[in-house]
């Protein structure tokens, strides 16, 4: 009788389970941005220059089903970056130089843009830099923890010694808008003594918390069949449309 119960308990569990990565999925594919797609041949010089610029620097980092919408537009933050090229030329170049003219390496710059996503609750950044971290060679078995925001010491003996430490100053900043001396001296030593690297962990914190807000701000949609990660967090488009069913958010 117990084993039944048990039974019983653990299909109910997976079910559950399952509803959750459904609905999450049925939320992101539903959702719609509020930028209207900025495709040729419809753009100003300075928005088909900005946008030749990103599909050829960005296709083979992010991979063309996060580039690209299905009807041929710029995902992520790139399309808002066309809509104000002027300016969004500069913020593209900034985060080129935090991929290729960093002093950290990807596994590190990577722990912080994940611990901005996580702080910003947004969607397409965490499903974009989950993949790149985990191609940088984080371990599989922090990506729950970062994503739930864990305490620094849980992250010790999962990430390395630096990673560890870059996560730990990463949340301290996000959650109380400071560093305080101890987490800073650490994580300076554990980056090598090098003022650079502590001002580049701080840019491509920066740069990123730009990017989660701009992705927020537009409400970015994630590709057709994707899980949203913050299932507290759902798209905005994706909310109301739920809330006009009746439904409730998870």
């Amino acid at each position: 009788m117990r084993v039944f119960s048990a039974s019983r308990r653990r299909s109910s569990l997976v079910n559950t389970r399952r509803i959750v990565v459904l609905r999450a999925m049925a939320l992101a594919s539903t959702s719609s941005a509020r930028l209207p797609p900025l495709q040729p041949p419809h753009l100003s010089e300075a928005q088909q220059e900005l946008f030749d610029d990103i599909v050829s620097t960005r296709a083979g980092v992010v991979g063309k089903e996060a580039l690209f919408d299905e009807q041929g537009g710029l995902r992520g933050p790139w399309n808002a970056e066309v809509a104000s090229p002027h300016l969004g030329k500069h913020l593209e170049r900034l985060a080129s130089a935090v991929r290729h003219q960093n002093s950290l390496e990807p596994r590190l710059y990577e722990v912080a843009i994940l611990v901005v996503g996580v702080h910003w609750r947004a969607q397409f950044e965490w499903y974009a830099h989950e993949r790149l971290a985990r191609k940088a060679g984080i371990a599989e078995a922090a990506f729950p923890l970062i994503k739930a925001g864990a305490p620094a010491e849980r992250l010790r003996g999962v990430l390395k010694p630096d990673e560890a430490a870059v996560y730990s100053l990463a949340l301290e900043l996000m959650r109380t808008k400071r560093v305080s001396a101890p987490t800073y001296a650490a994580t300076k030593v554990a980056l090598g003594g090098d003022d650079r690297r502590m001002a580049d962990l701080c840019m491509t914190m920066g740069c990123y918390s730009a990017v989660s807000a701009i992705l927020n701000m537009f409400d970015v949609p994630l590709p057709a069949g994707e899980a949203l990660p913050f299932l507290d967090q759902p798209a905005d488009a994706a909310s109301k449309q739920q809330h006009r069913a009746g439904g409730r958010d998870t």
